[in-house]
């Protein structure tokens, strides 16, 4: 076969390939499985995620789910968005015994972190109360002050 003959085959194949097919190419997608996203927490920046970190997240957890049948849970907790004055006595007097929370039953020990400042007890309570899904106000160390000396 010749130059000549095997270029018109290859210009033959071409044109017809490319006849009736007027649609564009299609691009190729590959579909990524969806991954769960980690909740930003709007209250990460706060001085209180400090004392958690240090204090708190061994037992609670760096999500706030705790240890279940050891630690409770302190998302969305009525512990933590109910009475500041309780939640005030239970970090400085600590708490045991076995607890129901959320149809869990836990039965540890929480020392008593009266230790901490004032100030550091505000804070981390305060980073608490607006992390885990709770959306409770913040605590002043004023009140923190108020019921350390009444006990």
């Amino acid at each position: 076969m010749s130059i000549k003959n095997t270029v018109f085959i290859l210009m033959a194949i071409l044109i017809l390939a490319s006849c009736g097919n007027n649609k564009k190419p299609q691009k190729s997608v590959i579909v990524q499985p969806e991954t769960k996203k980690e909740e930003v927490n709007p209250m990460a920046g706060h001085p209180g995620k400090k004392v958690y970190d240090s204090v708190c997240l061994a037992c609670h957890m760096r999500n706030g789910t705790g240890v279940p049948g050891m630690h409770p849970p302190i998302t969305e907790s009525d512990f933590v968005n109910g009475d500041t004055e309780q939640l005030i006595k239970i970090v400085l007097q600590g708490l045991s015994g076995k607890m129901e929370i959320k149809g869990e039953v836990y039965n540890s020990i929480m020392p008593a972190q009266a230790h901490l400042s004032d100030q550091e007890i505000a804070d981390v309570l305060t980073f608490v109360r607006g992390s885990f899904g709770n959306n409770s106000g913040p605590i002043t160390p004023a009140e923190v002050k108020k019921v350390r000396d009444s006990l």
